[in-house]
């Protein structure tokens, strides 16, 4: 059976709210009777003690005042004339009031009822200083009693009463409240459930359980949405090693026969410095590094790693692009430190990675630019750095630059950056980008000892 989260806080906490204020309710007033009977009882006794050690005559302006003050009738029995002698009460009651024996004893442990005229009272007799026939009774009115229970009842009733209606309408909306709070809750939740992890939930402002619960199910599904883009990430990258990897075979078997067919021209015409042969060997090796780079998507190296001079593939790339700059006008200026940048890895990988960073700065800075290429160090990590003085990637893909496919030029296929991440993250390196003083700037961060699977 569905049961609301709402009814299974407000019915039992209502019950248990009305149960607690009818129980205090009915102590206090029980309570109050007694204390206001007891009361009654002190002042019964009170006033018979104070008559029974007087001297002076107890007369009809004296019962009179007492009367006023306390609200009680007296009388004054003689057990020997067996009639009053005095009372309170009107005279043709007076003539006709009998006592029996049990007052005539003149007990005054426990009060005694008598109607007298139609009106029920609680009797409780006393003895006369200097009479020994002689008996004071008090009589206290019941409905006098009654009015006193009633006026000490109805306060803690009142203040009961009015609890339970100042808290059912404030439970409710109580409840309300956070049924709507998990109701939205339960809403995002199927959200996220069904896919879709890009919404999050405003927590609120009040820092309570609920919105710690929010907040844990925003930070959830931004864990998720991360989870599922690099699920994404990954198969698009297999995808595309599985793409580039035909591609590339065929690619590198064109590049053998050319450079194949480069050589015997060469044993043929023994001319090893023709301007154009070495533009054309370099051309093949910059498409062959290109491609074993490609190759490299997705696959493992069975090449051991070793310990790689990281100013070697440096050099060996620049001589890789200097023609390049050349042609298109580009001045290629690059830094090295004097010592030496030693770290564990495989050197092909590593090559086609800063290969692939240098061409997109080439191609960023364009015809009269400049492209830097520079290293860093510390004890425990180094960096190869490219920086153009280009315009900078585009603000729409900043966020997805290192994606696969995300590319800004019109003939690019945007695999080049994806190389260089995969075989950072191969490193357990990493590829950072930025922008400023007017320069775009890749950072190859590469721990020296890496750990390789």
């Amino acid at each position: 059976m569905k049961l609301p989260i709402r009814d299974q806080i407000l019915w039992p906490l209502l019950g248990l709210l009305l149960l607690a204020v009818a129980a205090n309710a009915i102590f206090s007033a029980w309570w109050l009777s007694n204390r206001n009977l007891g009361a009654l009882d002190a002042r019964q006794r009170q006033i018979i003690g104070v008559l029974e050690e007087s001297s002076f005559p107890i007369a009809t302006n004296v019962m009179e005042k007492l009367r006023r003050l306390t609200g009680d009738e007296l009388v004054v029995w003689d057990n020997a004339e067996r009639r009053v002698l005095v009372g309170t009460l009107p005279n043709e009651t007076l003539t006709v009031l009998q006592f029996n024996e049990d007052f005539a004893t003149g007990q005054t442990e426990q009060p005694r009822r008598k109607t007298i005229g139609g009106t029920t009272y609680l009797v409780r007799a006393g003895r006369i200083r200097g009479s020994p026939t002689q008996r004071l009774y008090i009589l206290t009115a019941e409905e006098t009693i009654r009015k006193s229970s009633r006026d000490a009842i109805w306060p803690p009733l009142a203040v009961g009463l009015a609890t339970i209606l100042c808290s059912v309408p404030l439970t409710l909306l109580l409840s309300s409240s956070w049924a709507r709070r998990i109701r939205t809750l339960e809403g995002h939740v199927k959200t996220i459930a069904q896919g879709d992890f890009g919404l999050e939930l405003n927590r609120g402002p009040i820092d309570d359980e609920l919105s710690r619960l929010v907040q844990s199910i925003n930070s959830m599904s931004r864990q998720l949405n991360t989870m599922r883009e690099q699920l994404i990430q990954g198969e698009r990258t297999r995808l595309v090693a599985q793409l580039t990897a035909g591609i590339g075979h065929q690619l590198r078997n064109g590049i053998a026969g050319a450079k194949l067919a480069i050589q015997l021209h060469e044993s043929r015409c023994q001319q090893g410095t023709d301007t154009s042969l070495i533009v054309a060997r370099n051309q093949l090796a910059l498409v062959e590094e290109e491609v074993q780079g490609l190759l490299s998507l997705g696959k493992g190296d069975s090449k051991p790693p070793t310990q790689i001079d990281l100013r070697q593939i440096m050099e060996t790339v620049r001589d890789l692009v200097s023609l390049t700059c050349e042609h298109k006008d580009i001045e290629l200026i690059m830094e090295l430190q004097e010592t030496p940048l030693i770290v564990m890895g495989l050197s092909d990988r590593l090559r086609a990675a800063f290969l692939n960073l240098t061409l997109n700065a080439i191609d960023a800075a364009g015809p009269g630019g400049h492209v830097w290429l520079t290293s860093a160090s510390d004890e425990q990590q180094c960096k190869l750095i490219v920086e153009d003085d280009g315009p900078g990637p585009p603000a729409e893909l900043a966020s997805s630059l290192f994606e696969s496919f995300v590319t800004s030029k019109p003939e690019g296929i945007g695999l080049g950056l994806t190389v260089a991440v995969t075989v950072a993250q191969a490193h357990h390196g990493s590829l950072t980008w930025s922008r400023r003083l007017e320069r775009t700037r890749f950072e190859l961060t590469l721990p020296e000892f890496p750990t390789f699977e």
